[in-house]
């Protein structure tokens, strides 16, 4: 079949393509985006809108809430007899899509007030996902320090004489005892 002359796409989820030169793909694929992978729906519909010269432009709907919509998406399908063929294998076509959240569904996220499964799946995929160990990592340093600042040096306090060298611990230390009257918490 000429590309250029199909008009309309149904693809699902589930399915496989059909295959001739190369291993059959789902039909369906998401890729991510703001709302991760949890609402891939069941059936979706691409229309041809145009040529560009170089591809066919389309645009796919399906029957999703208000709180989804498609954001990139990219229809392949399998060349006939070599890759850039025009002329493909009927059945072949696949969609790769990303996920969004609409402003409502980011509403939804934000006063749930908690990490819902589609908010966890889609900061899964974001590029700082890394992040969040690297903050543990400089908060274990920090502690460290300062235990080792502060509590990490209890030895007894050690002066130093006019006798030129090391006189020992100051409890140690060879003085005549305060006078009589004189309180020993003050020494």
């Amino acid at each position: 079949v000429l590309l250029r002359e199909v008009q309309a796409l149904t693809l699902r989820r589930g399915h496989r393509t059909a295959a001739r030169r190369t291993a059959a793909v789902p039909q369906l694929q998401c890729t991510g985006g703001s709302a991760g992978c949890s609402r891939v729906p069941e059936v979706v519909q691409c229309y041809n809108k145009g040529w560009d010269g170089y591809d066919v432009q389309w645009q796919c709907k399906a029957d999703l809430e208000n709180a989804y919509r498609f954001g990139q998406i990219e229809v392949s399908c399998e060349g006939y007899d070599y890759p850039d063929d025009p002329y493909i294998l009927r059945g072949s076509c696949s969609l790769l899509f990303r996920l969004e959240l609409t402003e409502e569904g980011e509403r939804k996220v934000k006063n749930s007030g908690s990490f819902g499964s589609s908010y966890y799946q889609s900061r899964k995929d974001s590029p700082d996902s890394g992040a969040g160990a690297i903050v543990i990592i400089v908060l274990l340093v920090l502690a460290f320090g300062v235990y080792k600042l502060f509590l990490g040096n209890q030895q007894p306090q050690q002066r130093f004489g006019d006798s030129g060298g090391f006189t020992g611990p100051s409890w140690q230390s060879q003085q005549a005892p305060p006078p009589p009257g004189f309180k020993p918490g003050f020494t």
